[in-house]
This record gives C-alpha cells, structure tokens and sequence, in this order.
C-alpha cells in the first residue's frame, strides 16, 4: 500500500521495485495519486511525451475494472442464494453455475442495480465522509473477508528491460461473452480506422450496453495516434479467474512512424 513517504520519495521507489497501487474508490485523491506516479515513471524514461495518452487509458481500464467489480459481486450474491453449498471456487469448476453466472452477469436486472451502485458510490465519494467497507453496500457483500477484499482492484506497473508495463487486475473473471463483445468491437474498429472511417465508427456503433468495448476502441485510437499498434500494447485476458487489462509502453529503441489523427 502506497503512502506519503512512497509518493515524497517516488524516484527512489520506481529504481528498486515493482509497483502495486491498490484502488477502492476512483476519487480525485486517487485520481491525483495515480497521475503522479505516471508521470513520475515516464519522465524517469523520457517518454512524458505519452503521459495525456497513458492517463487517459489508464483511466478507462480502471473505470471498466470498477463496473465488472461490481457486476461481479452483484453475480455472486445470487449465486450464493442459489448454490449455498458451494465454495466461490467450485463455482469457477462447474459448467453450470459458471453459465448461470454468465446470465445474471449480463441480465438487466444487474446492469440496472450496477447503475445505481455507481450513483450512490458517486455520492459517498464525494460527501467527504470516510467510508466504512463493513457497511458498504451490504446488499452486494457476501460479508466474509474473501468477498471484502474484492473490493480492491489493483494496478500493478512493472518495468521490463524494454517496457512500461500497467497492468488493471480485478477478481471478476473475463466470461467468453465479454470477451467476445470487447474482441468484436475493437476488431470492428480496426477496420474503421484502416478504412479511414473512425468517425462513422464512433456514430455507426454506439451501443447502450455497459460493454467495456467502446471505451477501448477510444484507447485503440489513443494508441494508433502515438504509433503503437493496439492488439500489441493493449491486452485483456482473463488468467486465474482474475481479468487483467495490460497496456504496455516501450522505453527502449524508437517508436514506429507517428500517423496523427484528431483524438476524441
């Protein structure tokens, strides 16, 4: 867990280990916290230049780990008045439950209770109360400290021989469906963009859904107008049960040519 003396002493930190910045609430202390790690990092590796780009992405993935945070919790609780037997493991080792988890992961029902989550997450955050995790949206927890902890969703920064990596992880675990959706959209997107098509992309395929597919197109943009190619530097997958979503940007050597575009 970062505290002030990591952040008065950050130069310090990045030469001597990998970094792990713990996120419960996307507040504009975290907000802050995280922009001066970034930008702390890039300069270290004179590649400031992509700060705006790596926040903003950063920004989004994090944004995408808190709804399948809380998509996910919402799943688990009716999963566990259904399956009071079984442990959250043996939910990931049966077909069956992993289907019906699937359902409630994508029904209405749980996209309408994830919105109202996040308008009162809006207002605890920004009330200046300190919030106590015991008590928070009991009618998601389980109220074991397995579920608690899931609350966390982690942002781990590695620094590899040639790259930057940020790396999202959050408990919920990638479904083939969400998968598919995020694949398909930023596939779809490619061919827009190859075509030279992104602004008919972003008035043709604008859906209602809470898929985290049309935020990433925007990364992938973000990525393309800094000459990187987004399949490459932008990964998500699923690895134990957990989704990670890795944005990896290089320090070594050139980037390719630079082809600029209008950002959204």
């Amino acid at each position: 867990m970062m505290n002030d003396d990591f952040f008065n002493n950050i130069e310090e930190y990045i030469k001597k280990t990998d970094i792990e910045f713990d996120i419960l609430f996307v507040n504009l202390i975290t907000k802050d916290k995280i922009a001066l790690l970034v930008n702390n990092i890039l300069i270290k590796y004179k590649v400031e230049k992509y700060y705006e780009d790596v926040i903003y992405i950063l920004m989004e993935l994090i944004t995408n780990a808190v709804k399948a945070r809380y998509l996910h919790l919402i799943s688990l609780k009716v999963l566990s008045e259904m399956y009071p037997n079984y442990s959250l493991d043996e939910y990931y080792n049966n077909p069956e439950i992993m289907k019906k988890y699937s359902d409630i992961f994508r029904d209405e029902e749980s996209r309408e209770k994830l919105k109202s989550i996040l308008k009162n997450e809006n207002k605890i955050i920004y009330s200046n109360k300190n919030i106590d995790i015991d008590n928070f949206y009991n009618d998601i927890l389980l109220l074991n400290d397995n579920t608690k902890s899931k609350f966390i969703i982690k942002l781990f920064i590695h620094i590899t021989k040639n790259n930057i990596e940020f790396d999202v992880v959050n408990d919920s675990p990638l479904i083939m469906l969400g998968r598919t959706r995020i694949d398909s959209k930023r596939l779809t997107f490619k061919e827009y963009y190859n075509n030279d098509m992104v602004e008919s992309f972003f008035l043709e395929q604008l859906d209602n859904t809470e898929s985290a597919g049309f935020g990433l197109a925007l990364c992938d943009l973000r990525l393309y107008n800094i000459g990187l190619e987004p399949t490459k530097h932008l990964k998500i997958y699923n690895d134990d049960n957990k989704t990670h979503s890795k944005l990896i940007i290089p320090i070594k050597g050139v980037f390719s040519h630079l082809i600029f575009h209008n950002k959204y």
